[in-house]
């Protein structure tokens, strides 16, 4: 593992970039990506931003148009690509691309091993990947301004849940503070995170909660959308990860989970918990994530991933032990 001086030297050192996210981009992937870009740009550092998948319709954020959207014949050339908020192999159809760059750099705050990268920075202590960069950026003597900014603070606001998960502190306070001195909309920011969906979604969320099914006298509950509910509702199965924080409203939930089946037989398995390590969980199905929120992709019949996963969870509830998959 690399440390943040040497993260910062290097992007002093180098003069073309490529940023990347994660697949079906969130605010914290947003916010990292956006928030580096304009720090480097203003140190006359040539940059792209680059993604395999679209992002939420419903955000304005400065510099979104700038992001360019590319598949499988992502090449990266001579650039430098800077993966931030996963690993390299989460970045979707680019991914290919990426982990031919002839420089990888990978800054991320999941908890997991150092991973892929000529240079990694992993701090799973931050809040989100966003307050990395707002470091770096602060380390880069970069001038902030309102675009640096709202992107850095709507990426925060993303992985905090608004300030309410148990990520949030007193330093992540501070920085949220500070960075509302440049004029940032904290109101619009948090509306379009949290509160700002089309009639589908409400529609989908509506069958989605009516169909709830829970165990161990609440304890563990799940979610279970098909890829036909999607259709139905004229929704796109991959802008609607954020389910799972309806299923964790139940009050007696200590397991939460979302099954989203985004195209036939390939499922997104979302895991939330209060206190109750789901990252153990999510990697036993080969996911990863936090302690409290983490999540794994799973191929196969979407009834028996179901049955599994949630068999698998009630065990692990009553007993702490996850065992060896069957083959």
């Amino acid at each position: 593992m690399n440390s943040l001086n040497e993260i910062v030297q290097y992007l002093k050192d180098r003069n073309d970039f490529i940023i990347v996210g994660h697949e079906g981009p969130d605010p914290d992937s947003l916010g990292s990506m956006l928030g580096l870009y304009f720090g480097l740009t203003k140190l006359g550092k040539h940059c792209r931003l680059v993604s395999a998948d679209p992002l939420p319709p419903y955000l304005t954020w400065p510099g979104l148009d700038k992001i360019e959207f590319q598949g499988e014949e992502f090449t990266p050339g001579d650039s430098c690509v800077i993966v931030v908020d996963c690993e390299p192999q989460r970045t979707g159809g680019i991914a290919g691309g990426v982990l031919q760059a002839k420089e990888l750099v990978n800054i991320d705050h999941h908890q997991r091993g150092r991973g892929v990268g000529d240079l990694v920075y992993v701090e799973p202590s931050e809040a989100a990947t966003s307050v990395i960069v707002y470091r770096i950026l602060r380390m880069l003597d970069v001038p902030f301004d309102q675009e640096i900014a709202s992107v850095i603070y709507a990426g925060i606001v993303g992985d905090t849940g608004g300030f309410r998960h148990a990520n949030t502190n007193g330093e992540v306070l501070r920085i949220a503070g500070e960075l509302l001195g440049y004029g940032v909309d904290p109101a619009r920011i948090a509306r379009e995170i949290f509160s700002k969906q089309p009639l589908g979604f409400l529609q989908l969320l509506g069958f989605a909660l009516s169909n709830m099914q829970t165990a161990q006298d609440g304890r563990i509950v799940w979610m279970a959308v098909r890829y036909k509910d999607f259709l139905r509702y004229g929704v796109d199965p991959e802008m609607t990860d954020h389910l799972v924080s309806f299923a964790r409203m139940l009050d007696s939930a200590e397991i939460a989970m979302v099954f989203r089946e985004v195209s036939p037989g390939l499922i997104r398995l979302g895991l939330r918990a209060n206190e109750v390590d789901v990252g153990s969980l999510a990697r036993h199905f080969g996911g990863g994530g936090h302690k409290l929120a983490s999540g794994a992709t799973l191929s196969g019949d979407f009834q028996e991933i179901v049955a599994e996963v949630t068999s698998t969870a009630q065990r692990y509830l009553q007993t702490g032990e996850l065992h060896e998959r069957d083959s």
